[in-house]
């Protein structure tokens, strides 16, 4: 095995997982159908928080959903499939901007300006610069009217098995506050799915 590299031994004479192991990871993991596998995930967040689910995944600068699920309870939310999301002001792209380098996070602020989009939007790089410290410490992302009026949502990240965040979960509705028990209960819930989904993935804490 250690001359076919699917195990490495180290100095100390005990062994680890070698690098031909990986590579067969990787292999696997590009054949998944993301939407097939994230699919009861997805089902499954909507039907315990009764709000809409997403799934959605970094594009050069945007955050793009491909997929969802819609609550049978409470006001229906068509989520924007297919549609590029700002960064700065949404659960999903705040997330994805908590765990990138915080000069990539300046350069690409510095190249899409922050605009405003609701009076509670973030336009100013140090005030989101707190929030991103405040999502790494959490381990999930809060938008609170920020991209649209009366929308709140939380995200939480979704690892492949280099343990990369690939997906950010999210759940989505009009709920009353984010301190309300409704939205306490979505963020548990968020964060409980979306690490079941990476262990899905092939992501091993």
């Amino acid at each position: 095995m250690r001359d076919r590299g699917l195990v490495r031994q180290l100095p100390d004479g005990s062994y680890s997982l070698g690098i031909k192991l990986f590579e067969y990871g990787s292999a696997v993991s590009r054949g998944f159908d993301i939407s097939a596998i994230s699919r009861p995930y997805l089902e499954s967040l909507s039907s315990l928080t009764g709000a809409n689910s997403v799934i959605s995944l970094l594009d050069g600068e945007n955050a793009v959903s491909f997929d969802y699920a819609v609550s049978s309870s409470g006001v229906q939310i068509l989520p924007e499939i297919g549609v590029r999301l700002p960064l700065h002001c949404t659960s999903q792209g705040k997330l994805m901007l908590a765990f990138m380098p915080e000069q990539k996070v300046r350069s690409l602020c510095k190249r899409r300006p922050m605009l405003q989009y609701t009076p509670h939007t973030i336009t100013e790089q140090e005030q989101l610069s707190v929030q991103l410290e405040e999502i790494r410490r959490n381990g999930y992302a809060v938008e609170d009217g920020e991209y649209k009026v009366g929308l709140r949502s939380v995200s939480a990240p979704v690892f492949d098995t280099a343990g990369e965040i690939r997906y950010a979960l999210t759940t989505i509705g009009f709920f009353r506050r984010v301190r309300s028990v409704d939205f306490e209960n979505a963020i548990q819930a968020t964060a409980r799915q979306a690490k079941m989904l990476s262990a899905a993935l092939g992501y091993a804490e």
